[in-house]
C-alpha cells in the first residue's frame, strides 16, 4: 500500500477560550481518523475568525501552496464546513485540492 501523506486542519468561528474544547475534539477526531486510514500526518493547521472575520494568517493559504507542490495527498477536516466561511468557499476550495491531486476527506 501506498504512503499517503496528510495535513489535518482544524477551525473555529472564534478565538475564545471555550472554542479551545472544540479544537481537541476535532485534533483527536482527525488524529484518529488518520491512523485508522493509515495516513501520515505531516502537519497540522489551526484556524479561527474573530468577530466572524478571518484572521490576519488563513491557512488556506500555505495549505493550497502545499498542494500546487504536491507536498500531501489527503486534506482531512473533521467537518466541510470547516474548509471555509461560506459554503460556496467550501466548494471552490475542495475542488482546488482535488484539481492538484489532494483528497479532501472529512
Amino acid at each position: 500500500m501506498e504512503q499517503k501523506f496528510a495535513c489535518l486542519l482544524y477551525r473555529t468561528k472564534t478565538t475564545k477560550h471555550e472554542d479551545q474544547a472544540e479544537m481537541e475534539r476535532q485534533r483527536n477526531t482527525c488524529l484518529q481518523f488518520a491512523q485508522e486510514q493509515g495516513w501520515t500526518p505531516i502537519r497540522e493547521f489551526w484556524g479561527a475568525e474573530e468577530d466572524g472575520r478571518p484572521m490576519d494568517e488563513d491557512p488556506l493559504l500555505e495549505l493550497r501552496a502545499g498542494a500546487e507542490k504536491a507536498k500531501f495527498q489527503i486534506l482531512l477536516v473533521s467537518e466541510f464546513d470547516r474548509i471555509g466561511r461560506i459554503p460556496v468557499e467550501c466548494s471552490a476550495a475542495a475542488a482546488f485540492f482535488e484539481r492538484h491531486g489532494v483528497e479532501v476527506w472529512t
